[in-house]
């Protein structure tokens, strides 16, 4: 290959958006081929906890654990305090946000809400902000990693 292609090819292996170069890796990577997870690379998984607010409740607690971008049945959440547990699947980015729609499977009377849309956003000191909405309402937030998240 001619220097100057080899440039060229270097520059925009470069210039592509991360998430695109690290798609093909797939989740997490096939042991011995590089990959790295995708997801650990861009902050999002691992364990998270944090304190929802949401209008007519007590403050509660989210614990998350988001362990795959591919697989919703790895990605756990409940909420204390309303006592309601599903799942989250990856929708996708807007930007730097995360967005997971979430179903929750377990819980509550009308507390819990089936479906609606998570949306996580890096924020300093590697936190998330949190905000959901569904079912007519919206809770918000500040994730922080849990430990051993």
């Amino acid at each position: 290959m001619a220097p100057s292609r080899l440039v060229i090819l270097c520059l925009a292996f470069l210039a592509a958006p991360v998430t695109t170069l690290l798609a093909s890796c797939g989740d997490g990577g096939a042991a011995g081929t590089g990959c790295t997870a995708a997801p650990r690379r861009l902050g999002i998984t691992g364990r998270w906890t944090g304190r929802l607010h949401q209008r007519g409740l007590a403050p509660f607690t989210v614990t998350a654990s988001i362990r795959s971008l591919h697989d919703s049945g790895a990605n756990r959440v409940a909420y204390s305090g309303i006592g309601c547990s599903g799942n989250w699947h990856y929708l996708g980015r807007r930007g730097r946000a995360f967005r997971f729609r979430e179903v929750i499977r377990h819980g509550r009377g009308g507390t819990c809400k089936g479906v609606g849309t998570v949306t996580l956003t890096p924020a300093a000191a590697g936190r998330l902000g949190y905000r959901f909405q569904g079912g007519g309402v919206e809770s918000r937030g500040v994730l922080t990693r849990a430990p051993g998240g």
